[in-house]
């Protein structure tokens, strides 16, 4: 079974157990996504991710005063870059998604409330003209940042994340254009990410 299939179906029991939650946020963001890289093991070339925006959501349902249960999406368009002193070379387009389920934990209630945040997913990495060789890999994500409302029900949202992929060492991407493949070898792939978004809470 696919792993995006299995967390669609932890989504579903997890959103059955929260009928009876005491409120939700609903939170569209954007964002900066930075680091990750690469080496092709059959050439030793190496390869960057570049820097790039992101856009997502979050979705938090309140489980008590202090702890909120987490869906969560983002997608950055960014591209295969090779690593090296002279001007990087692209050598193609990538789209990063993370659809990732966790928990959020509010160090205070107030008007001011700063939070830690936890959570576990998949990460999916499609090349681009085309999406032949698209890969799947299970990532965890951790973070934390401060929420402000000078309202009931509208605040601001700024937070920081890290996110690691899990890659076995065999993975490789097929990029369509020119007919080329890379056999990437990584023990894993780190990213960061800064975000800043409005919260509409119910």
């Amino acid at each position: 079974m696919d792993s995006r299939h299995l967390l669609t179906i932890a989504i579903l029991l997890a959103l059955g157990s929260v009928v009876h939650a005491e409120g939700l946020e609903f939170i569209p963001f954007l964002g900066y996504q930075a680091g990750g890289g690469f080496e092709d093991s059959d050439t030793g070339v190496e390869y960057d991710l570049a820097d790039a925006a992101c856009t997502g959501a979050i979705l938090d349902i309140d489980l008590s005063e202090a702890t909120q249960l987490e869906f969560y999406f983002s997608r950055q368009e960014t591209e295969v870059e090779s690593e090296g002193l002279f001007p990087a070379e692209t050598f193609f387009d990538l789209d990063i998604d993370y659809y990732h389920i966790g928990g959020t934990f509010v160090i205070v209630r107030n008007t001011w409330q700063p939070f830690a945040v936890g959570t576990l997913g998949v990460t999916h990495m499609s090349p681009e003209p085309s999406s032949i060789g698209s890969l799947t890999r299970f990532s965890v994500g951790f973070g934390g940042g401060v929420r402000y409302f000078p309202t009931e029900h509208l605040g601001l949202y700024l937070a920081g994340r890290a996110f690691f992929t899990f890659i076995d060492s065999d993975t490789h991407i097929r990029v369509e254009s020119g007919g080329s493949t890379i056999n990437m070898h990584a023990e894993g792939l780190w990213q960061g990410m800064v975000q800043a978004g409005l919260i509409l809470r119910f």
